[in-house]
């Protein structure tokens, strides 16, 4: 997903299941234990790509949720 979307494509990680099927494990991993999610995986990976053969490019990132059919925006306050 990383490699595609410095190639131009319009990616997205969306997880949908249901509650307590390992969703936010899966995004946050367990940090004190050392397992990494695929938030600091994809982020690792971003700005490794970037460094190397994108240096002057600006990074912009979005993390929603959605729930009972509302947008929550995680980082800008909900």
């Amino acid at each position: 997903m990383v490699q595609c979307a410095f190639q131009g494509a319009k990616v997205t990680c969306f997880a949908y299941g249901q509650t307590g099927s390992g969703k936010t494990y899966t995004m946050n991993g367990d940090p004190e234990n050392g397992v990494l999610g695929m938030y600091y995986l994809g982020a690792e990976d971003i700005f490794n790509l970037r460094d190397e053969a994108y240096p002057s490019l600006d990074i912009y990132i979005s993390f929603y949720e959605i729930y009972c059919g509302k947008l929550f925006d995680l980082l800008n306050g909900r």
